[in-house]
């Protein structure tokens, strides 16, 4: 396994301040963006008559007409089709074409529907909101920076609805940052993402600044790195070694939810889950830490690219990449066991033998390690 770049500096402030500053709040201004585009655009249009919306806001017939064809076609690659699409906008056409052939005014109704892309780009938001709040805590980015990034998305939204044209432009902006802020093209998420299930052991080997006792505080302050479980063998520190570090991050899949919100989904529902925001409540973006919150945008920008590149095409303009796929091929297919991997905490060497012998799976994202009624339970996800 690769150790993170040398120029990472992960236990310095200042780096991560940059990182933060032109890395995070970019996606979190884009993602933001295209929230806050389809939020106002229902409020404006759905339910209501496109006669009515135009006189506001003429421009806004491009979103629901432009680029259509009588009697009621959705041409290909026109701005109404990319409404559609893309932000869930659309209209009778049948209808708009009748009546504009008669010379009358297009009373027909209007619907603003959630798309996956919305979802996608909703929760990314959300998640990147807690992440940067938290970073302003720490003292890496000011109030100030903050507010900017969400003074400039109510801005581009704004520009987008006086401009219907635009908005490709400002998912093609949503899409590049997204896939800016993955293990594929970035370091210090990559970092993150080996720590999201560590024993101590490894952590030493990869990034050894972290044997030094204020680095680690660093890390744990900052990304909110927590003991996952620690073994039970007589060997102290053999314990200590094999100490597997975690965010507040798929810890278990069998016991109390986000804010004593329950769920019981089995371990092949959650992976499925990663790739479809759709198939969980919104309560399960539960993550309160920098750690948690940036590994689960990585895993729902793998999902978007990969399950919805057709989709993506439409902005793209040819083969939609595929992050997860990337990776998979950088990292290869470390082999991995399935089911109880041993008790919850281990109490044996073999035990942690079985458990060391999956440990590089784990750390790529080949396979997560979760707890489960008293178990480690090891599950593949490719």
């Amino acid at each position: 396994m690769t150790a993170v770049a040398a120029e990472v500096r992960y236990w310095d402030k200042a780096s991560w301040a940059e990182f933060f500053r032109q890395e995070v709040l970019p996606l979190y201004e884009s993602a933001l963006t295209i929230a806050r585009l389809w939020s106002e655009l229902r409020e404006r249009a759905h339910g209501r008559l496109l006669s009515e919306i135009i006189r506001e806001a003429p421009s806004l017939e491009l979103a629901f007409a432009g680029g259509t064809s009588p009697p009621g076609r959705y041409e290909e690659d026109s701005l109404a089709s990319a409404y559609k699409e893309l932000l869930g906008a659309s209209v009778n056409l049948r209808e708009y074409y009748f009546l504009k052939r008669l010379g009358k005014e297009p009373r027909t109704l209007c619907a603003v529907e959630k798309t996956l892309p919305v979802s996608y780009a909703e929760r990314v938001s959300v998640l990147l909101e807690r992440a940067l709040t938290r970073a302003g805590e720490l003292g890496l980015i000011t109030q100030s920076e903050l507010q900017s990034a969400r003074e400039s998305s109510a801005r581009a939204a704004k520009e987008v609805l006086e401009r219907p044209e635009l908005v490709s432009e400002k998912f093609v902006d949503f899409l590049n940052n997204s896939l800016g802020l993955t293990v594929n093209y970035n370091d210090y998420v990559r970092f993150i993402w080996h720590l999201r299930k560590i024993p101590k052991k490894y952590m030493y080997e990869l990034y050894p600044e972290t044997k030094k006792p204020e680095v680690l505080s660093f890390l744990q302050q900052l990304l909110g790195i927590d003991i996952f479980t620690t073994p039970a063998v007589e060997d102290p520190e053999i314990a200590g070694l094999y100490t597997i570090f975690s965010y507040d991050y798929a810890v278990r899949i069998d016991q109390a939810g986000v804010d004593g919100v329950e769920f019981h989904y089995r371990p092949e529902c959650y992976f499925c889950s990663i790739h479809c925001p759709q198939r969980l409540p919104a309560v399960y973006e539960g993550y309160k830490t920098i750690g948690g919150c940036l590994c689960r945008v990585n895993e729902l920008v793998w999902g978007l690219f990969e399950h919805h590149g057709e989709l993506l095409k439409r902005v793209t303009s040819g083969k939609a990449p595929r992050p997860l796929g990337e990776w998979r091929s950088m990292v290869g297919d470390p082999p991995v066991g399935k089911g109880r991997v041993c008790r919850d905490p281990p109490g044996s060497y073999e035990e942690l033998s079985v458990l060391d012998e999956s440990i590089h799976a784990v750390l790529v994202g080949r396979a997560e390690l979760l707890k489960e009624r008293g178990y480690l339970l090891l599950t593949g996800r490719w």
